[in-house]
């Protein structure tokens, strides 16, 4: 088995998450972690016996290394890997691809353009129930599909003064961008067809927040998205995104209606199903196991029932299946750069839904 050197550039929250996973990968060898905070930066690379280096143009250039995973920040991901596919390198980006649209593009045709296959961290869709759900709504479910629901909440930003320096530099938009697009992202990947068009409603509750300090910070981006939208294919839907709730951790949530019964998947119970069905039968529990589930759901089944698999499970899913597309194996199923493209212009047609209060379609690629 041909193991590939792999930098992590990022040492920040999600960058050692991508170091777990990649050592549950086989096919890949972590060589090299970039970060600017020396202390952090010194203890991953005793942890993970790996060399460090603070800038990431060191990575990028080093001619041992085969890919990169870019967890740096969002607003360095298209020079940086811009930079990574001119100098001939595998690339894994973290989302959102970029702040634009127009930087998505760039970027997405670019990789095309070279050859090089890429991958962009959606993990959401690699759990194996999203997998379920995908290979139900593939396989036609009785009756039709009414709608696509759900949601995405969390209460980071709900009082005044909840404000931190992430809150800065999101581009046009706060909650969508950063989780929205993870609702988006998996109801494509369960219907199997791309949202058309949007309408929009987004909400900033303080347009001043208040730090710890004292200190006052203008807000320009939403909080709270209230958005219909349109598949391609016609079929209806609507999500509620927010930082804004209380009691909501990391609640996303994805709803698929049918005539004949229902099928729901939560991500704060991410090794289950909800099968709703018409009359006494009521809401049906569902575990994740190969004795049940469709064929192709069998390689996203980590662990026995109960043994919940979870948060870890599902980014270790999509990083093992880019590098198994990288050895010709596998069914693929994570996403892409051109994902990242539609994610953000998504996000962009809801912003402008919003403030134009109509329809607005989806660019496409």
């Amino acid at each position: 088995m041909k193991k590939r050197k792999v930098a992590v550039l990022g040492a920040g929250f999600i960058g050692p998450l991508h170091m777990d996973a990649l050592m549950r990968v086989p096919q890949a060898e972590l060589a090299l972690v970039c970060g600017l905070e020396a202390d952090r930066l010194a203890a991953l690379g005793e942890r993970y016996g790996v060399r460090t280096c603070r800038d990431w143009r060191r990575a990028v250039g080093d001619p041992e290394i085969e890919v990169i995973h870019n967890c740096l920040p969002v607003g360095l991901h298209d020079e940086v890997n811009r930079a990574a596919l001119l100098a001939g390198k595998k690339v894994y980006c973290e989302k959102p691809l970029s702040l634009t649209s127009a930087g998505a593009r760039e970027i997405a045709l670019l990789a095309e353009e070279k050859g090089i296959p890429v991958g962009l961290n959606h993990q959401y869709r690699m759990n194996a129930a999203v997998r379920e759900m995908r290979a139900q709504v593939a396989r036609g479910l009785p009756g039709r599909i009414l709608a696509v629901t759900g949601c995405y909440l969390q209460e980071s930003a709900s009082r005044e003064d909840d404000w931190s320096s992430r809150m800065e530099n999101t581009g046009i938009a706060r909650a969508i961008s950063d989780i929205g697009t993870h609702w988006a992202d998996t109801a494509v990947c369960v219907l199997g067809q791309p949202i058309a068009e949007v309408m929009a409603d987004l909400r900033v509750h303080y347009p001043v927040r208040r730090d710890v300090s004292g200190g006052l910070h203008a807000m320009d981006t939403e909080d709270t998205g209230f958005i219909l939208v349109r598949f391609a294919d016609g079929t209806p839907g609507q999500v509620t995104v927010s930082k804004a709730v209380n009691g909501h951790k990391n609640d996303l949530r994805v709803a698929v209606w049918g005539s004949e019964y229902s099928l729901e998947w939560q991500q704060e119970q991410p090794d289950r199903l909800l099968v709703g069905h018409k009359g006494s039968a009521g809401v049906e529990t569902r575990y994740m196991s190969p004795l049940d589930c469709q064929p192709e759901t069998g390689p996203f089944i980590t662990a026995p029932m109960g043994h919940v698999m979870g948060w870890p499970d599902a980014l270790r899913n999509a990083i093992q299946a880019y590098y198994d597309a990288l050895d010709g194996k596998g069914n693929g199923g994570y996403a892409t750069f051109r994902d990242g493209f539609d994610r953000m212009a998504f996000v962009e047609a809801c912003v402008r839904s919003s403030e134009e209060r109509r329809w607005v379609e989806v660019e496409k690629l």
